[in-house]
């Protein structure tokens, strides 16, 4: 006789004793831990059929359920805990960067009031004998374009200004920057890189890490920052 049949047949010969609500049974035996777990195996060795003993190996069996059993749910409730640390160490972290400038990869930029021009940089694998620069508007029209001479590897930062070749502002939007770099006659695109102040800072529900609000760069993922001003 398991557990399981132990069980169902203590609840059907005990008519004598009123019964307990359904709800509180179930809450009961959803409870279980593992001192309950040892007065219901006595219990059940006491009313076994002495001519059909219950196998030893059975009793293993459960006991061993039991505690992989526990030992899952004491697991999850400990990888709970490790996460929700990890959380309000990322948030705390995120919080210490507010009103510091932060470096992304990103070639869009939302030109606004509050933010009328920026910083942007590219990393030059090797030297390059001239780095040609453009902006776009959101309809994919060049508004302003900039050239460097010849360049030695390593970072070049420039920024720009909010306007366009004829030095008028041009208007509030999103803007893309795009740069190539003309080495050993060659031109390679190269990746852009963008630096602004961090706004705020929120935690989305459903689990995911903090986000940074980047001027001008809108909501951004904490390991997206590449390097702290």
């Amino acid at each position: 006789m398991d557990l399981a049949t132990y069980l169902g047949n203590s609840q059907s010969t005990t008519s004598a004793v009123p019964a307990a609500p359904a709800t509180a049974r179930k809450k009961d035996l959803g409870a279980l831990n593992q001192e309950d777990f040892m007065q219901l195996m006595l219990q059940q060795l006491k009313s076994q059929d002495p001519f059909k003993p219950t196998d030893n190996t059975q009793f293993i069996a459960q006991m061993a359920q039991l505690s992989s059993v526990t030992g899952i749910s004491e697991m999850k409730n400990s990888l709970v805990d490790v996460v929700d640390s990890l959380r309000s160490s990322q948030v705390l972290s995120a919080s210490n960067l507010l009103g510091r400038e932060v470096l992304v990869s990103k070639d869009t930029f939302s030109l606004s009031a509050a933010a009328p021009s920026v910083i942007a940089q590219i990393e030059l694998a090797k030297p390059a004998q001239q780095v040609d620069i453009e902006i776009r508007n959101a309809s994919g029209a060049v508004v302003r374009r900039m050239q460097s001479g010849a360049q030695a590897e390593g970072p070049l930062q420039f920024a720009w200004d909010g306007k366009d070749d004829s030095g008028a502002a041009v208007v509030a939007g999103d803007y893309t920057i795009q740069a190539t770099a003309t080495t050993d006659g060659q031109r390679l695109a190269l990746e852009m890189q963008m630096r602004a102040a961090v706004t705020g800072v929120s935690l989305p529900t459903g689990g995911q890490g903090p986000q940074l609000q980047v001027q001008g760069l809108g909501t951004l993922k904490l390991s997206d920052v590449k390097e702290v001003g």
